[in-house]
């Protein structure tokens, strides 16, 4: 058979149509967001100035229109170093990997992500940075496994929305065998929000609320946790709480947030930030952030290589850019 030009056209245009029928019914995106700043941080006695990356990633998402109401979706998410060009982890995407299925009945989600609980509370309260880099809430308790996880988000019911997960250890003897549980609840209502969250995992628990109330340029937004796990052999309790504030004017927003929380026995610490975003445009940001950790009385709240009494002092300046 033979070809002429006009035929290739034919061809090429009908290829053209099923393609943008197919894209109709599916599609896939890139996404991320580049996080680099200077910054100057003195733990303890020691002092390290330099640039650092500030939880930068990128990551594909796609999602394909099965019919009668039925959506198929997948993320991968992977952290990455702004600062070195690293992969900031040995799993790639590191940061989610999920299947999900949406219907009338809700989401089902499975594979890697983080637990929903710290997003209905600690997130939501985190006003000035989303709890990222150096200036990141250091007293809320994480009770996290994010691998293996199954969860079932519900649709929205009169403002509420609840979902559950369990993440299962697949004979993990680090976590004495046991599944993780992980339980989060979100109501909106006007200018409030309410979020609640639950987490267990082998000895750990952690159970949270929050509110938030929003008007003009306010926003406010505060919660309270209550913790424990057993080190040692002995049980330790911590209760945490925090206030953040945020005011935005024109292009900017000032932000102020101040934590407390309690340890074992005497043990208690305090952070406390305050700052600036300054918006070039809906994905670019200027910012500035100092920050404030205080331990006292054996505490060692905050990054894993802090030492009982260590306290923490951070300036960071920084650029980020969301694509």
């Amino acid at each position: 058979m033979k070809f002429s030009l006009n035929n290739i056209v034919a061809a090429l245009g009908l290829l053209g149509v099923c393609a943008t029928a197919a894209a109709a019914d599916s599609s896939v995106t890139m996404y991320g967001r580049i996080d680099t700043a200077i910054e100057s941080v003195k733990t303890g006695n020691d002092r390290i100035n330099g640039v650092n990356n500030s939880n930068s990633y990128f990551g594909f998402k796609g999602q394909e229109h099965l019919g009668n109401g039925l959506k198929m979706g997948f993320i991968l998410e992977s952290a990455i170093n702004s600062d070195d060009g690293s992969i900031s982890n040995t799993e790639f995407f590191s940061n989610r990997s999920e299947l999900n299925l949406e219907g009338a009945f809700g989401t089902v989600r499975m594979g890697r992500f983080f637990n929903p609980s710290y997003y209905a509370v600690a997130d939501r309260t985190s006003l000035h940075n989303e709890d990222y880099g150096i200036t990141a809430d250091a007293l809320y308790a994480g009770v996290e496994n994010a691998n293996n996880r199954l969860a079932y988000k519900s649709p929205v019911m009169g403002s509420l929305t609840v979902e559950s997960s369990v993440s299962f250890h697949e004979r993990s003897a680090d976590n004495l065998g046991k599944n993780a549980y992980d339980l989060a609840a979100n109501y909106d209502h006007g200018n409030w929000s309410f979020g609640a969250g639950y987490g267990e995992w082998a000895q750990a628990r952690q159970y949270a609320l929050r509110a938030t109330w929003s008007e003009g340029g306010w926003t406010v937004s505060g919660y309270h946790q209550r913790s424990q796990d057993v080190v040692a052999g002995v049980t330790q309790k911590a209760n945490a709480s925090r206030i953040a504030v945020a005011y935005a004017v024109g292009a900017g927003d000032i932000q102020a947030n101040f934590g407390h929380a309690n340890g074992a026995g005497p043990a208690q610490a305090q952070q406390w930030t305050v700052g600036y975003n300054h918006h070039l445009s809906k994905r670019t940001k200027l910012y500035a952030f100092y920050t404030v950790l205080q331990n006292r009385h054996g505490a060692s709240f905050g990054s894993d290589d802090m030492v009982a009494n260590e306290d923490r002092k951070a300036v960071s300046a920084g650029i980020r850019h969301s694509f």
